[in-house]
């Protein structure tokens, strides 16, 4: 079983956020998103999500990430930052309830 149980901003000067997961009892961290420039939980542009999208889903290691829900910063910044909501909250709720039922 997987659970998000923190975000905060990351530590790292170059990302924007750091994500904390408990997995089957073990907690693990990524660091995720670009801390410069927008994304769709900021500029809410839907062309811009949809190349975002292409851009990344070209690339079959972070396809198989975002679309496997395999822990990762692609998987992150997918579901987090360029997800269906212009809510961060209810894109974390999303992937919250998507990585409980794997």
């Amino acid at each position: 079983m997987m659970e998000i149980i923190d975000i905060t901003k990351s530590p790292k000067p170059d990302k924007r956020y750091r994500i904390t997961l408990d997995i089957d009892g073990r907690s693990k961290s990524w660091d995720f998103g670009s801390a410069v420039g927008s994304t769709y939980i900021d500029h809410k542009d839907k062309v811009k999500r949809k190349a975002w999208f292409a851009r990344h889903t070209a690339r079959d290691t972070e396809k198989n990430r975002i679309e496997g829900l395999i822990p990762s910063a692609a998987l992150f910044s997918a579901y987090i930052l360029w997800g269906d909501s212009t809510d961060i909250t209810d894109n974390i709720t999303r992937l919250n309830a998507l990585l409980m039922n794997k």
